[in-house]
């Protein structure tokens, strides 16, 4: 199939700061989208629906519906009602596909000096997408499909959010390069950052919690040796009202929030849950963990249950487990290769 940029029809999406509805079929709603970035070069990213209330996968939408692949690793899908932009980090490419009929192509967005990481409305036409190597946050113009310029920044920049008007970007060490470890305070209006913060190490996750602060976890260090850290930010002045540390043998990750339980979930021998109230950290998990490799971690917003991956050995599919929010087991499921994370509707 030729592939085209995206038609003007996407100017009429109206912006959302989440994600919108998934169907199988055209319809059904409430599907939960399994996005499977792949093995670098291996060239097999994939996208899973899963259905909860029937327990049913199907796996190889995107290609089953168009006769091509995706290309290679997806790193993020963000949903914009129906319209999902898929962020292919090796290809150089953001896929855009309608995900009420099971992920059709509509269209492209060619990033060919790029390694584009996260995706992130921030107007009705325009996108902030965080790189790995360029220095850059780009902007792109998701009404026609293009690259329309570039913010500098000195690192690698990953996750991003949108709060009271201004965006928020974790940025870290690039492989190989100097130092840098950031929480970006961007103002769309002028694409200009106007605040920062510094952390001991680099930002791994970032959520914004029902109290309206920010909670960014950082990573251990090895040498010289810095425990990673949970902080908590005032959004509007950066301000750090709170920090956590872990022990110096333990590595969080997949940093969340459950907005239906209010509590944060991050993952290390297991998944452990706080409440934003907490001041001090769980010792144990509530959910225990078989050896895991967690790689991916989310909370269904309307009943939190909790999905987590199980990349294995990133080599073969990987097993999705289905948690309710007080830890009991309700499925599992193999999905594609290396699963790293969940968007609901």
């Amino acid at each position: 199939m030729k592939r085209t940029l995206i038609t003007a029809l996407t100017a009429l999406i109206a912006f959302l700061c989440s994600c919108g509805k998934a169907k199988v079929g055209g319809n059904a709603s409430g599907h939960v989208i399994v996005v499977n970035e792949g093995g670098f070069h291996h060239g097999d990213a994939s996208i899973s629906v899963y259905d909860p209330s029937s327990k049913s996968i199907v796996n190889n939408v995107f290609s089953a519906q168009n006769g091509f692949t995706l290309g290679d690793v997806a790193q993020c899908v963000y949903l914009l009602h129906d319209t999902a932009y898929i962020v292919m980090n090796s290809s150089k490419e953001i896929i855009i596909a309608d995900a009420s009929q099971n992920f059709r192509y509509i269209g492209h967005i060619s990033m060919p000096n790029a390694s584009p990481r996260y995706f992130q409305p921030v107007s009705g036409s325009k996108a902030y997408v965080t790189e790995l190597y360029a220095h850059k946050i780009w902007i792109i113009d998701y009404r026609n499909g293009s690259v329309s310029g570039s913010i500098p920044v000195t690192g690698w920049t990953e996750q991003l959010l949108v709060y009271n008007d201004k965006v928020y970007v974790l940025e870290q060490t690039t492989p190989s390069e100097a130092a840098v470890h950031k929480l970006l305070m961007i103002d769309p209006a002028s694409d200009q950052i106007v605040n920062d913060i510094d952390f001991a190490t680099d930002p791994s996750g970032m959520v914004l919690t029902d109290d309206h602060k920010i909670r960014v976890l950082t990573s251990q260090q090895a040498a010289p040796l810095v425990p990673a850290s949970l902080y908590q930010i005032d959004a509007a002045s950066l301000a750090v009202l709170g920090r956590l540390d872990f022990d110096t043998n333990e590595k969080p990750s997949c940093l969340r929030y459950s907005g239906y339980t209010h509590q944060l979930l991050f993952a290390m021998d297991g998944i452990y849950k706080m409440a934003q109230s907490d001041t001090t950290l769980p010792r144990s998990p509530f959910i225990g963990s078989n050896h895991w490799n967690v790689y991916g971690l989310n909370a269904d917003p309307d009943n939190g249950d909790i999905y987590i991956s199980d990349a294995i050995d990133y080599q073969q599919a990987s097993r999705i487990m289905r948690y309710t929010r007080d830890g009991s087991q309700v499925d599992v499921f193999s999905a594609g290769i290396i699963t790293n994370g969940f968007v609901f509707r």
